[in-house]
């Protein structure tokens, strides 16, 4: 209820008491008159009541005057000035007062206007000084994030309550987020949604967290030297995981959190593996032609007397067997070969990189004339370079030999998701045989030389070579390596300059050391430390009643009083609908960018796991709460978290004031509006509304999520329906 609607009510309830008090007295006053005095005060009254009457309603109207008027001069501007100053010292400094009234109303709104100036400019001198103090420690944390972010192996800090405090990039790609499945609405079990506050026990199993934590304070109490626990978890893509949990301790001994370290053994348990078998082949082969040997060998030695037949008979049985065990041995060596390649890192390199060191190091091994052309200066290659560049300085001395020519054209280009580079001179192509007793080979080039062969080298990099005779112009022979081309951004080996960011990183907060338990009283715990998902759906119209679908969420979390930037839901949804032109008009989703896009079906039950143990927050949330509930039959889903609402908040901290939108709140408390009517955009301005409400709410003594939730429901727009 505003302020204008409580004068109101105020007055009509004194009026009523003052009518009712009247009608008292007079009640009582007519039973203690005589009947003559009775019949003279009701002759009089008839008399003069039109008189009477209209003195009275001429009375009333003075003082309805009066009071509308002291409650426009004095009452309302004092109760926005109020109101106003409170956005200046909680929320924003830059506002400033703008009231209508009393010349000493005015007055005194510009005298805080002057101190409200004077306040700003202090507390900018004072944060410059806190900033320059600070420098040196948010370096250090920006180092050590820097570090982490660049470490190969996955990093996760957590609590004793196992929240999350600390993740590097490579912990994110090894356990990976849910993707959306063509054949089914929910995310593959073993990916997980990581992110700063979410407890550690929705990504590994606890049984597991807590039998390294009881193993590891068990080591502590032995006093032991080795404090690691160690165990194996699934990853995504099906991949195998060696996690090491080591504690975090304080400067009294005492456990205050832990580290897990993650390392992708996959690829070793499967070599692990091939080689086991390996070892089981050669073991069965070599005992099968071991006993075959050596019964023949004993035989001769038992019948030294035996005929030239028998023994002669003994003596192919030796050489056979021998012989057979000399191709299993060379069988596997040639297979061991193969098997070794993958542990090579493949890179992704810029083609013409390549091709510029080939060129160099051909000229200067072979003296020979490379005339290079480059059609693509942007396409790139992911190989091993050591090996591709050996194999192609291989390939160039057999051209030189097979050809006899001491000047070759270089070409690179692309076809399609191919890159070639081909060599070309005046004369004949090579002959296919000729190409295969290469690959057959093993690598040799000026008396250098690797155990391998050069069918090896290309099956690992996935190429192909021919050679072949140019339609066209020319008429030339030419050689051709094929590679598949690679973006830049998949090479694992590519490594940027780090950049360190001028503030600190949002993926880490050691504040939450000190937090409440995983599990607490929800409804009692403060504003400020709530784990929240603060989100905005764009949709076809309105009415979710009449058939409105969701296009677009967008989410962003908030942990410890910041908001994650980096830790987002941002989904566009196919209606399977048209879209008004008036609903484009507003947030600009035009048909075309929907196309294809994930139904409701698909997306809500990844953005419940987003947000699960949260309290959403949103603006005007009861408008996308309801466009959630009318999917929850279609989808199984339905959100049961605690909600707050933005609109709800401010009319609590400004009920003065009538504008409670998204523009004018922003307004009010200096928050910069960016992506208006975008999902995400709309969410991240509702997230930093939030967090400048949080302080004004605390000043009307509102800190705890319950009375959140208890005022919200007291003011007007709660009543709202959709």
């Amino acid at each position: 209820m505003n302020i204008r609607n409580k004068f109101f009510w105020f007055v009509a309830t004194s009026t009523a008491i003052t009518l009712l008090i009247i009608a008292v007295v007079f009640v009582l006053f007519w039973n203690q008159m005589s009947a003559d005095e009775k019949t003279a005060l009701v002759q009089i009254v008839r008399h003069y009541f039109v008189y009477v009457f209209s003195g009275t309603l001429l009375l009333i109207g003075i003082g309805v005057f009066i009071m509308d008027g002291l409650l426009n001069i004095y009452i309302i501007p004092i109760s926005r000035l109020i109101e106003e100053a409170a956005i200046i010292t909680f929320g924003n400094p830059s506002h400033r007062i703008k009231v209508e009234g009393s010349k000493e109303i005015v007055r005194l709104a510009e005298i805080v206007n002057e101190g409200a100036g004077r306040y700003e400019m202090l507390r900018d001198h004072v944060d410059r000084e806190i900033r320059r103090a600070t420098a040196e420690v948010e370096n250090e944390k920006n180092i050590l994030a820097a570090v982490l972010s660049e470490v190969p192996q996955g990093v996760i800090i957590c609590n004793t309550d196992g929240q999350i405090l600390l993740f590097n990039s490579t912990a994110r790609e090894l356990l990976g987020t849910p993707e959306i499945s063509e054949r089914k609405n929910e995310a593959s079990p073993t990916e997980h949604y990581i992110g700063l506050g979410r407890s550690i026990f929705g990504i590994v199993d606890r049984n597991l967290v807590v039998h390294g934590l009881d193993e590891i304070s068990a080591k502590l109490d032995r006093r032991e030297n080795n404090h690691v626990s160690s165990f194996i978890v699934p990853g995504c893509a099906k991949s195998l995981l060696r996690v090491e949990m080591v504690p975090v301790l304080n400067s009294m001994r005492d456990f205050n959190g832990f580290v897990l370290i993650l390392n992708d053994i996959t690829e070793h348990i499967e070599s692990d593996s091939r080689t086991e078998r390996v070892l089981q082949r050669l073991i069965t082969g070599i005992r099968r032609s071991s006993a075959g040997i050596r019964s023949a060998v004993e035989t001769v030695i038992d019948y030294p007397e035996m005929d030239a037949g028998d023994r002669e008979r003994l003596l192919k049985i030796i050489h056979g067997e021998s012989q057979a065990l000399g191709e299993l041995l060379e069988s596997e060596i040639k297979r061991g070969a193969d098997r070794h390649l993958p542990q090579w890192p493949l890179a992704a390199v810029p083609a013409c990189e390549l091709v510029d060191l080939f060129v160099r190091k051909a000229q200067e091994r072979f003296d020979i004339a490379l005339d290079t052309v480059r059609s693509e200066s942007d396409t790139w290659v992911r190989v091993d370079t050591f090996s591709l560049l050996f194999a192609m300085l291989f390939i160039q001395e057999q051209l030189l030999s097979e050809t006899r020519e001491r000047s070759f054209g270089c070409r690179l280009s692309r076809e399609g998701g191919l890159v070639s580079f081909s060599w070309s001179w005046h004369g004949s192509p090579i002959r296919a045989e000729t190409i295969r007793s290469w690959e057959e080979r093993r690598l040799s080039v000026d008396g250098e030389a690797l155990a391998l062969r050069l069918g090896e080298i290309l099956r690992y990099h996935r190429s192909e070579v021919y050679s072949y005779t140019a339609q066209g112009e020319d008429g030339q022979a030419r050689f051709n390596l094929f590679l598949p081309a690679a973006e830049s951004t998949e090479g694992e080996g590519v490594r940027c300059a780090t950049i360190l960011p001028a503030s600190r990183p949002e993926f880490y907060d050691f504040d939450l050391f000190s937090q409440p338990g995983q599990v607490p009283e929800l409804d009692e715990r403060l504003l400020t430390q709530l784990t929240c998902t603060v989100f905005d759906t764009e949709t076809t119209g309105l009415n979710p009643a009449a058939g409105d679908e969701i296009i677009s969420i967008g989410a962003v979390r908030i942990v410890n009083g910041k908001l994650l930037r980096e830790d987002v839901f941002d989904q566009l949804v196919d209606p399977r609908r048209d879209l008004p032109e008036e609903s484009i008009r507003i947030h600009g989703i035009r048909p075309e960018m929907l196309a294809g896009q994930p139904t409701v079906e698909r997306i809500l039950p990844l953005f419940q796991k987003f947000a699960e143990d949260t309290v959403l927050v949103g603006h005007n949330a009861a408008f996308d709460m309801r466009m959630l509930q009318v999917k929850e039959a279609a989808t199984g889903v339905r959100f049961i978290n605690p909600v707050l609402d933005t609109l709800l908040l401010s009319a609590v901290v400004h009920p003065s004031l009538s504008d409670h939108d998204m523009e004018a709140i922003a307004d009010r408390l200096g928050v910069p509006i960016v992506g208006r009517h975008t999902a995400l955009g709309d969410a991240i301005v509702t997230g930093e509304i939030f967090l400048k409400l949080i302080p004004l709410l605390a000043e009307r003594g509102i800190r705890t999520l319950k009375e959140a939730r208890s005022a919200s429901q007291q003011t007007y727009y709660a009543r709202l329906r959709y």
